[in-house]
Order: structure tokens, then C-alpha cells, then sequence
């Protein structure tokens, strides 16, 4: 009998072995290969979806804003609407003991809601579910603290990898990660640190257990200690999550005093665009944080592309190596080739399509006339089809929007307009704007939404562009780089990206009531010349990931 078994046995063990190894590279290559686009960036749904979800992890609820009680960073959730039908739903809200609350919601037709998490629940820390019926749905969270307050994106997607370039936990810094797991079921997730004195994985949070239906706030500062540089990567072994870094630093030494909060990115990229970068005359420290995930080294060109290059001229890239699995920063507020009085935006590339992810840090000394603190991940894709949730604020001292077209080739056309009240109305200023290749076109909210300050946004282009939103407030004098969102089935991955190296094609736009004039253009020679060797730019600095 044993021998009659073992011959086909014998066989069956090959052949499993062969499909084993079949089935092994499919996965591989599919994992290499296909993207989902709405996993890579938080999406908004469009109208006609049968619903939206959102979930915005850090953030505390004690309704006490003032004083030595006052909440680490009170939340509230905002959500709009820019639909033509009227929304309801729900906000959940998860606490760390893991306590739920649920208070119903709606939001009219082109309107905006606000929720405090704290009138929901009281706790040292909340996370929010929104579930909303229909489309057109976008979520942010603003946070309020002691030291400043921010206003950032909500997720739309959990995930089971999250990327954080940028962090401190220099003196006077707190850096804290709240992972949110809105499942029943226990996630399990690893971290790992990178700093200037190398990588960190401690055990302690090696296979750490988030259980379901709840937030978990981990002190990274606790325990990667007084370290200028801390790079962050949360993997999850089991289950997924939503991972959002909340930095404060409250201005000692002259350094830059405010809060902000940062979902993690997602997915490697080669390419990332940054449609905002510091707005012209500031002072601001604007820093670039880059990791390289991948095996092999690679070369990053940080591209600063000015506002009207035939007045204003070029920039010479910043280059940096970034060995394989090493984080890299680069420093362009210090550096004297970018004019301070000309408004910018930045393409990042690894030039040799290594999997990198690339976030933007800005910091300034608050002054009696401004200052403030924030990090923004950069975009990934393109789309034609963006929502912004906030317009401006009745507390925003300024607010502007950035639509960046990174294509070297196309011309984009655009339209931006405001919901508001329960009505749609496209800006005067923007009704039909052309954007020529690698050029941006930037809008004053404040002005071009007065009178609507609880308005969102929608932007529309005949051509893949990318949105970013700066908005400065009065009190406490703090900046914001807000993160808009593409609408599902319009965005795609950049291709044909414009270069330094290239003529410019400069368009002569004067806006009208209605649309543009026809333009005329003017070739300008942009060239730059990038060493052949390998150059690491002043300020760039690279540890190791383990």
C-alpha cells in the first residue's frame, strides 16, 4: 500500500512546488505592475457613487482649548458636499478605550458641515468615521492646540504600508503617530525609524497590536529621543489601518513654532509633484525628505519650476544620491538660487524610476507678522477632476490655490468654481484659464470667495493637472498646505513630465469674464546642465533604512 502511494505522491509534490513558484512570480508581478489609483491618494467618489467614506485618525476631543487642560489637538471634521443632492450619514467616532459614538449627519446640496468630535464624544483621543450617502463627498479635519492648528486631509482608504519622510523630535518637538483601525478585527503593524544616527526598529513596537474599533497613539518622540531627523515606515502584518503624524514644535531657539498633521503616503512613486511650494517674499524653511525603498541607488532631482520663467528665469535642479534604502533631505529655504519674491512649485523625480516617496516640510519662527509650521506629502498621480473641501476660513488671513500642470507638451484649460449654500458658481477670475506645460496657475480665495467662507471647491481641466491649496491664518498666526482630492476615474499617472532641459512655451493669458483670448507664445530657452558625476547638494543628508 505505502508503495502504491508513493509515485503519485512523488509527482503531486512538483507539481506544487512548480505552482507555488508560478503563483509566487504572478503575485510578484502584479504587485509591480498595477497600480490602483485610488489607493494612492485620498479620492473623492463622484456624484453619481452610492456612497462616500472617510476616516480621519489623529486628533483629541476634550472640548477644552485654552489653558493648561486644553486638548493636544481638538478636532473638528469638516465635510462637503458638491453634489446636486442632499447627503446624510453618519460620523462615528472610536475611541482608544474603544468606546463608539454615533451622531447622524447631513449636508446639503453644494453645502459644507462642520462636526466637533468633542460634541460627539469626550476623550484624550478620537478617531472619526464618516460615512455619507451619494457622491461628491470630501473630508477634512481641522486641529487646534496650544501651539497652532492645521487642516489636513482625511483618508479614504485604510491601507497596510504608510510612509512618513519628515519628522523631528529635536527639543521643543512633539511627534506623535495615531494608527486607527475601523475593522472589528485586531490590525498588527511594525515601525520602523530612520535618523541621522541611523535606523531603529525597537521591539517594543515590533508586531504591535491595534484592536479593532479603536485609535492607538504612539509617542514616537518617547522613544526615538532628541533626534533632528526621524523618518517613519508603518507596515502592517495583519489587517490594515490609517496612519496620521501629528508634529508640533513650540518655537524655542528660534525654530519654527505650530501644529501639523500628515497622512502617511501610501505607495512608492517615481515621479512627485508638489503644486504649492512657500508663497513668494516668505521666509520660510521649506525642507524636501525623500526615502528610497527600493535595491537599487538612485539619483533625485528636486525641480523648483518658477512662477513666469520668461521674466523671472529657471532654477538649476537640486540633485542628491539616495543609496538604496536611505532617506535623504534637502534644504531649499537656505539655498540662494531660488528667488524669494517669485512664487514656485516642485516636481520630484528619481531618475532612474527607483520607488521613492517624497514629502515637503515647511517651518518659520513665529513673528508678530507670521511664522507657522506644516508638512505635506507630495502628489503622485494627475487628474482632470479635483474637489477641494475648504475654500477659505473666516479666520484665514489668506488662502490660495495652486493648479500646476506638469505635462511638458499640452496645453490645460481649466475651470475653477465654489459650492456654497446650496448653489454652484464658477469664479469670474477662472472661468476658463489656460495652463501652458509646466506652468501653474495660482487663485486669491479670499478675494475670489468673498462672502463664502464656509464654500468648497471644484476644479475641472481638459488636461491632467495637480491642486494644492496654502492658506495662512491670523490666530494663531500659523500656515497650512492643504491637499485637494481627485475625483474617482479622472486621475492617472504622470507621463511626459515636463523638464528643466526643455523650451517652455510661455502663454500670454489674460483672464476675462469668460474665458481666455487666444494666446500668444513665446519659446523660451530653460536649460540647466546637471553634472554627469553624481552630486550631493549643500544641506542633503542620507541615513540608512534597516
Amino acid at each position: 500500500m505505502k508503495r502504491a502511494w508513493r509515485l503519485p505522491i512523488l509527482l503531486i509534490i512538483p507539481a506544487l512546488v512548480v505552482g507555488a513558484v508560478v503563483l509566487q512570480n504572478r503575485n510578484a508581478s502584479t504587485a509591480t505592475s498595477t497600480v490602483r489609483l485610488n489607493e494612492m491618494v485620498p479620492t473623492a467618489s463622484p456624484d453619481d457613487a452610492l456612497s462616500s467614506t472617510w476616516y480621519c485618525a489623529a486628533g483629541s476631543a476634550t472640548g477644552v482649548t485654552a489653558g493648561e487642560t486644553a486638548g493636544f489637538a481638538e478636532q473638528s471634521v469638516v465635510v462637503s458636499n458638491a453634489s446636486d443632492a442632499d447627503a446624510t450619514g453618519a460620523v462615528s467616532v472610536f475611541t482608544e478605550k474603544g468606546d463608539t459614538t454615533v451622531k447622524a449627519v447631513k449636508v446639503g446640496a453644494h453645502s459644507q458641515t462642520t462636526v466637533r468630535v468633542s460634541d460627539i464624544v469626550k476623550a484624550p483621543w478620537a478617531s472619526a468615521l464618516v460615512e455619507m450617502s451619494g457622491g461628491g463627498i470630501t473630508v477634512v479635519h481641522e486641529l487646534r492646540g496650544p501651539v497652532g492648528r492645521s487642516v489636513s486631509a482625511c483618508a479614504s482608504t485604510p491601507s497596510a504600508k504608510w510612509y512618513f519622510p519628515s519628522g523631528t523630535t529635536r527639543a521643543g518637538t512633539r511627534n506623535l503617530m495615531a494608527l486607527f483601525n475601523p475593522f472589528p478585527g485586531e490590525a498588527t503593524v511594525d515601525f520602523a525609524f530612520d535618523t541621522e544616527d541611523g535606523a531603529r526598529t525597537p521591539q517594543q513596537l515590533q508586531g504591535m497590536v491595534v484592536p479593532g474599533g479603536r485609535v492607538v497613539v504612539v509617542d514616537v518622540g518617547a522613544i526615538v529621543t532628541l533626534r533632528e531627523r526621524v523618518s517613519t515606515i508603518v507596515t502592517v502584518r495583519i489587517g490594515r489601518v490609517i496612519a496620521e503624524q501629528i508634529q508640533t514644535s513650540d518655537g524655542r531657539a528660534n525654530t519654527e513654532q505650530g501644529l501639523t498633521a500628515v497622512l502617511g503616503a501610501t505607495v512608492v512613486s517615481p515621479i512627485w509633484t508638489f503644486p504649492v511650494a512657500t508663497a513668494a517674499s516668505t521666509t520660510a524653511r521649506e525642507i524636501v525628505s525623500l526615502i528610497n525603498t527600493g535595491d537599487s541607488d538612485t539619483e533625485v532631482q528636486v525641480e523648483v519650476q518658477l512662477d513666469d520663467p520668461a521674466t523671472n528665469g529657471s532654477v538649476e535642479p537640486f540633485v542628491v544620491q539616495v543609496p538604496s534604502r536611505r532617506t535623504a533631505q534637502i534644504d531649499l529655504g537656505s539655498d540662494p538660487r531660488i528667488p524669494k519674491s517669485v512664487g514656485r512649485w516642485l516636481i520630484v523625480r528619481s531618475m532612474n524610476g527607483a520607488p521613492i516617496v517624497a514629502e515637503r516640510s515647511i517651518g518659520a519662527a513665529r513673528t508678530a507678522t507670521g511664522g507657522g509650521f506644516s508638512f505635506t506629502m507630495g502628489v503622485p498621480i494627475v487628474a482632470t477632476h479635483w474637489l477641494g473641501t475648504i475654500a477659505t476660513t473666516t479666520e484665514s488671513s489668506a488662502s490660495l490655490i495652486s493648479v500646476a500642470n506638469p505635462s511638458a507638451t499640452e496645453t490645460a484649460t481649466v475651470t475653477i468654481s465654489t459650492h456654497s449654500k446650496g448653489s454652484v458658481l464658477a469664479v469670474a477670475t477662472a472661468k476658463t484659464v489656460r495652463i501652458g506645460p509646466g506652468q501653474r496657475f495660482v487663485l486669491n480665495l479670499a478675494s475670489a470667495t468673498t462672502g463664502k467662507p464656509d464654500a468648497s471647491l471644484e476644479i475641472q481641466s481638459d488636461q491632467p493637472v495637480v491642486v494644492g491649496q496654502w492658506v495662512a491664518f491670523a490666530s494663531p498666526l500659523e500656515i497650512a498646505t492643504i491637499s485637494d482630492f481627485p475625483v474617482l476615474g479622472s486621475e492617472s499617472l504622470p507621463v511626459n513630465v515636463f523638464t528643466p532641459d526643455q523650451a517652455v512655451a510661455v502663454t500670454a493669458d489674460v483672464p476675462s469674464d469668460d474665458t481666455v483670448p487666444e494666446s500668444t507664445t513665446t519659446s523660451v530657452a530653460v536649460t540647466t546642465t546637471v553634472a554627469a558625476a553624481p552630486t550631493t547638494v549643500a544641506g542633503a543628508t542620507t541615513t540608512t533604512i534597516r
